[in-house]
C-alpha cells in the first residue's frame, strides 16, 4: 500500500492484514496514529501496539 491509500485511516481503529518476514499472513487491530516516511525503508504505519511497514500490508479494513 502507499502513504495516500492509508491517510483515511488516521485516527481510526483499522484490522489490518499484513505478511511477517517469514512470509505468514496475519491480522491485528490497532488504532493508527500516524503515517511516517523513513528513508531507504518506505511508509510506516504508527499504530498502538506496533509499526507496520507499508509494503507489507496486504489489507486494511476500518473498524469503527
Amino acid at each position: 500500500m502507499h502513504i495516500p491509500e492509508v491517510k483515511q485511516y488516521l485516527g481510526r481503529n483499522v484490522a489490518v492484514t499484513y505478511r511477517d518476514r517469514n512470509g505468514r499472513e496475519l491480522t491485528t487491530s490497532t488504532k493508527v496514529h500516524d503515517i511516517s516516511y523513513v528513508p531507504m525503508y518506505g511508509g510506516c504505519l504508527v499504530g498502538d501496539i506496533e509499526d507496520i511497514w507499508l509494503e507489507r500490508v496486504t489489507q486494511i479494513n476500518a473498524l469503527d
